[in-house]
């Protein structure tokens, strides 16, 4: 017995080098993962450019919560950033930076209220997130604009839809989501043509004295939507949901859609399509917001 325990003793002095040698490298691989980022599996990366080369500011903004999620300054016009780890849903990405040109009515306000800040200019769009799909995320343009070119756009009427910013990933949600917006676009512009030849109509009417026909117009173009516009993008948005149902972007969509008993009855349709979970869902996001 006593033979035998030595023995013991003596193999246990052999291995403890090796598991020593054995626990090192494990360390080393450990300390390793961790800088080569395999510890944060659902990171988020956001990559492009933004053709601004003074100092501008980037945030985004859970649009469920309204929480911002990521906010920082940028001095170089490449994008390259880690928005941490965020829970899947849609997102709103924020660019902003200062301008110089200020509108007479904005020199009045910046007189009286200064503690506002100077003016900026904005460009922001929405976008679906889900670590699940994807974990790398571009920013596209819709064109190669340089800095002027663009500053001059954001300051005119409608400047802000005038350029186009898209967030896409490979994910399929996320493309469903960009081809969301895509239809909202089309009635965007369908819109403003519209309104701008009510414009040059009532103008018409201005000039040959026919003053109650122009209010008239002008009190139509004044509302954000012409009704005709907005019912039949409605239709398309309600026909766009149904088609997709089964996605997960549908519900977060429908979330924010849907903000009064009138919304509710004219998305009633889609809602009813949900399976019971996803109703519950709405129900809980409804009651913490």
């Amino acid at each position: 017995m006593i033979h035998y325990i030595n023995e013991y003793i003596y193999l246990k002095q052999i291995d403890h080098p090796i598991l020593e040698s054995n626990r090192i490298k494990l360390l080393f691989g450990f300390i390793l993962c961790l800088l080569g980022g395999c510890g944060t599996p659902d990171q988020i990366y956001l990559r492009g450019n933004i053709p601004v080369k003074d100092t501008f500011y980037m945030e985004v903004y859970n649009m469920d919560s309204g929480i911002k999620t990521f906010s920082d300054t940028i001095y170089s016009r490449n994008i390259n950033h880690q928005l941490g780890t965020l829970p899947k849903g849609i997102y709103q990405l924020v660019f902003s930076w200062d301008r110089d040109i200020m509108k007479p009515q904005e020199i009045e306000r910046f007189t009286r209220q200064p503690e506002l800040g100077t003016p900026k200019y904005y460009m922001s769009t929405t976008f679906w997130l889900d670590t699940k799909e994807s974990n790398n995320y571009k920013l596209l343009l819709d064109s190669t604009y340089q800095q002027m070119e663009l500053e001059e756009l954001l300051l005119a009427k409608n400047g802000g839809e005038s350029t186009k910013m898209a967030v896409i990933s490979d994910g399929r949600n996320n493309k469903i989501y960009n081809e969301y917006l895509a239809l909202v676009d089309r009635y965007k512009a369908k819109n403003r043509h519209l309104k701008d030849s009510l414009r040059q109509v009532a103008a018409h009417y201005n000039d040959h004295k026919l003053f109650e026909d122009s209010e008239r117009l002008n009190t139509l173009v004044a509302k954000d939507w012409l009704p005709n516009v907005k019912t039949a993008l409605l239709r398309e948005e309600i026909n766009f949901m149904k088609d997709n149902i089964d996605s997960e972007v549908i519900p977060h969509i429908y979330h924010i859609q849907v903000n009064t008993k009138e919304d509710f009855e004219q998305y009633c349709e889609v809602y009813n399509l949900f399976p019971l979970k996803v109703r519950r869902e709405l129900a809980v996001w409804n009651k913490s917001n």
